[in-house]
């Protein structure tokens, strides 16, 4: 029975990878009344920053907060940004006792970053007049580099903690 459970449990994960890393958010304030946002995309054209745009967009909504319309001024800004490293390649040989010699193995690891920041935008003319409603970083390594695929499941991890203050915080997902 035990041995039946593993393999269910390996042919449900085949193919799957583990994405791994911490999280740390503050929270400064609490939201305006009737919080309108926008998020405000460094590349509106671009598959990537729509993939992210409209997923931080939903991620908003679920937390009470309305999507400005073209006509409308929002009181919130949602800014974004996201880095991937270069990789650091580890190179591991072992004996290979079939063929004889040595098998060798090669991995590289990025390090990713991802960030959002809430920004509350009063209607005043001082530019300081802005304060940070809430901020999040991802601090992630893996094997991928592929931000369209990453940035979600990123995202997730961001809001899974928002309107708290976390340092640190652990997160492990599996992805297909």
């Amino acid at each position: 029975m035990r041995l039946a459970s593993l393999i269910l449990v390996g042919a449900l994960f085949a193919g799957c990878a583990s994405l791994t890393g911490s999280v740390n958010t503050l929270s400064h304030m609490k939201p305006p009344q009737n919080p309108l946002f926008k998020v405000i995309s460094p590349d509106s054209v671009s598959l990537t920053e729509r993939i992210i745009r409209e997923h931080i967009e939903k991620k908003m909504t679920e937390h009470g907060y309305r999507k400005a319309s073209p006509e409308e001024v929002p009181n919130v800004a949602v800014l974004y940004k996201y880095s991937v490293g270069s990789g650091i390649t580890s190179v591991s040989s072992s004996p290979d006792y079939v063929m004889g010699g040595q098998k060798v193995r090669s991995s590289s690891e990025y390090p990713r970053f991802f960030e959002i920041v809430l920004i509350y935008i009063e209607r005043t003319q001082v530019p300081e007049a802005s304060k940070t409603i809430w901020q999040g970083e991802v601090y992630s390594s893996g094997s991928s580099t592929n931000i369209s695929e990453l940035a979600p499941h990123f995202i997730d991890a961001l809001f899974e903690n928002y309107g708290s203050t976390v340092t640190n915080r652990r997160f492990s997902k599996f992805i297909d």
